[in-house]
C-alpha cells in the first residue's frame, strides 16, 4: 500500500510519508488490534467496544444529517457482507427525513481495464456492478467517476474505493474499517472528516444484525 502499487491504497493520498509501524499504529488505536509488527501468527482481532462506540457514534452522525435534509451517498466495495446492513441503514436514514442519492444510476462508469462497469443500486445502495453480478471492489475509481460528474452528496457511507476517494475530495464520510483497510487510517490521522467504524466488512449479512439493529433506533430517536 506506502507503495501504491495496489488498490488498497482506495484513492487516499500521501501513504508513502508513513512507515509501515506508524501506519499499523493508526489501525491499532482505531480497532484495537495489536500494533507488534513483527507478530505474523494468529489471528487478527478488534475490540468490540471500539466497534460499538464507532456504530453509535455513526449513527448519531446520520441522524444530525437527516434532521438537516442531508443528500447521503451510500455504497459498498463488499456486497456479499455489508449490503444488506447499509440497506437497512439507508431505509432508516430516510424514514428519519433525509435523503439518499442514486449517482449515475444505469450509467456505465469509467474503468482502466475496459470491461462494462456500472453502479447497480439496491435499496439505495450502490456497488460496482458488471451486468447480473455484484462485485467487490477496493478500487476508488467508480467513486471517483461518480463524483466527476457530480452532483456532490452532503454526506458519504461506504468503505474500500468508495470512502477514500470521497475523503480526497474533502466529503464528510462514515467509513467502515477492516483491520485489513488501512488506508483509511492514514486518512483518519490526516484529520481528514471521517468517522471510522471499525467491523469486519464481510461477514455473513445475517451478522450484522445488532448493528444495523443501533442504526434504526437511535436514527427513530429511540435512543
Amino acid at each position: 500500500m506506502i507503495s501504491g502499487d495496489t488498490e488498497d491504497t482506495f484513492g487516499v493520498s500521501g501513504l508513502d510519508k508513513y512507515s509501515a509501524q506508524e501506519i499499523l499504529g493508526f489501525v491499532s488505536e482505531l480497532t484495537g488490534c495489536p500494533d507488534d509488527i513483527a507478530d505474523i501468527g494468529g489471528y487478527d482481532e478488534m475490540d468490540p467496544a471500539k466497534t460499538i462506540d464507532g456504530i453509535v457514534a455513526a449513527a448519531r452522525c446520520l441522524k444530525r444529517s437527516a434532521d438537516n435534509g442531508d443528500l447521503l451517498f451510500i455504497a459498498t466495495g463488499h456486497p456479499t457482507g455489508l449490503l444488506e446492513h447499509h440497506i437497512r441503514v439507508a431505509d432508516a436514514y430516510r424514514r428519519a427525513g433525509g435523503k439518499v442519492l442514486r449517482l449515475r444510476e444505469d450509467e456505465r462508469v469509467a474503468w482502466k481495464r475496459g470491461r462494462h462497469r456500472e453502479i447497480r443500486y439496491t435499496g439505495g445502495v450502490g456497488c460496482l456492478a458488471d451486468w447480473g453480478a455484484l462485485l467487490h471492489t477496493h478500487s476508488a475509481e467508480p467513486m471517483e467517476g461518480l463524483l466527476d460528474a457530480g452532483p456532490w452528496p452532503d454526506l458519504v457511507v461506504g468503505d474500500h474505493g468508495f470512502a477514500g476517494a470521497a475523503l480526497e475530495r474533502g466529503i464528510p464520510t462514515i467509513a467502515v474499517m477492516d483491520i485489513n483497510d488501512p488506508a483509511l487510517a492514514v486518512a483518519w490521522a490526516e484529520g481528514k472528516e471521517v468517522l471510522i467504524v471499525p467491523m469486519d466488512d464481510n461477514r455473513l449479512p445475517r451478522l450484522y444484525e445488532p448493528s444495523w439493529q443501533i442504526f434504526e433506533a437511535i436514527l427513530g430517536g429511540k435512543l
